[in-house]
């Protein structure tokens, strides 16, 4: 038995169990008790079923629209970065740019504005002066201004889609000055923001502090985890309204719907860390730091 290898899988909503080490390109069956192939663009996955990868075989790509689904190209207005995933092109109307997001073409009706990086509208593209394009590919979207929840982008003459910034607002019971990596909307009037430290906090629409959540104890953690200011891996995460931590040999699961614990494993003697999230399936992939992957 000693000889025997093992992955561990963590389902986060439901159990926990050991399972023998499969192939690169199977998963374990609790239900047959033997390893399953993967479906054929997989090179390790979670489950039998099409997109359900988390990894790609040689010349396959992670797609960018679900990255649990891998593609054999990616789309025009996309680039493959090191690690074989399409990435959208940020500049808006940029259909091919490099990995660095510098814009190589525009889209057709714009022409490229190489000194700003950006696509600007070609002349007399809308009938009327300083008219504004809405859509890259459709003259019929010209329009006289932008939607208030576009960018009104005057040089090139062009509507934008806006990011939202949020601004949380602290109170005297509660503060928050941790690097935030993710925020998720969990119910309709709340949010789970997860940052540096295993640290979580849920918000209400109005963006003030309910409650905030320190996952882990460790009195070290910076020194353990933190170089330059920048985690050098990742130890939480979030899937569906809960929010987990790995850090200091412990895994940990909160509910903050309910704000109880629904998982719990202390001294394991190993160091995790978050290698892959799937919101789409509500699954936590987390690496044992000798190459071993929980779920």
């Amino acid at each position: 038995m000693n000889s025997l290898k093992f992955t561990f899988y963590i389902f986060v909503l439901v159990k926990f169990c050991i399972s023998l080490q499969c192939e690169q390109n199977e998963i374990y069956s609790l239900v047959t008790q033997s390893c399953l192939q993967c479906s054929n663009e997989c090179q390790t996955c979670f489950n039998t079923k099409q997109s359900s990868c988390i990894t790609c075989k040689q010349n396959l790509f992670k797609s960018s629209n679900d990255d649990s689904a891998c593609v054999q190209k990616c789309q025009i207005n996309e680039f493959q970065n090191e690690n074989n995933e399409c990435v959208k092109c940020q500049v808006f109307g940029c259909v091919s740019c490099d990995e660095s997001q510098k814009c190589l073409e525009c889209d057709q009706n714009l022409k490229l504005d190489q000194i700003n990086n950006q696509c600007i509208l070609m002349d007399n593209v809308c009938s009327y002066f300083n008219g504004f394009i809405q859509g890259t590919s459709n003259l019929e979207k010209c329009q006289k201004e932008c939607q208030p929840t576009f960018y009104q982008n005057m040089e090139a003459q062009t509507c934008e889609d806006t990011i939202s910034c949020i601004q949380i607002q602290e109170s005297k019971r509660f503060s928050f000055e941790k690097r935030v990596i993710e925020v998720q909307q969990i119910n309709q009037n709340q949010y789970l923001v997860e940052a540096y430290g295993c640290t979580f906090a849920l918000l209400d629409q109005n963006w003030n502090i309910i409650n905030v959540q320190v996952l882990q104890n460790l009195e070290n953690y910076n020194d353990l985890y933190v170089v330059d200011g920048v985690e050098i891996q990742r130890n939480s995460f979030i899937v569906g309204d809960q929010g987990g931590c790995s850090a200091g040999s412990r895994i940990v699961v909160v509910n903050f719907k309910t704000l109880e614990v629904v998982f719990q494993l202390n001294n394991t003697n190993y160091d995790y860390s978050v290698s892959y999230v799937d919101s789409k399936n509500q699954i936590a992939f987390l690496n044992l730091n000798n190459g071993n992957t929980i779920i």
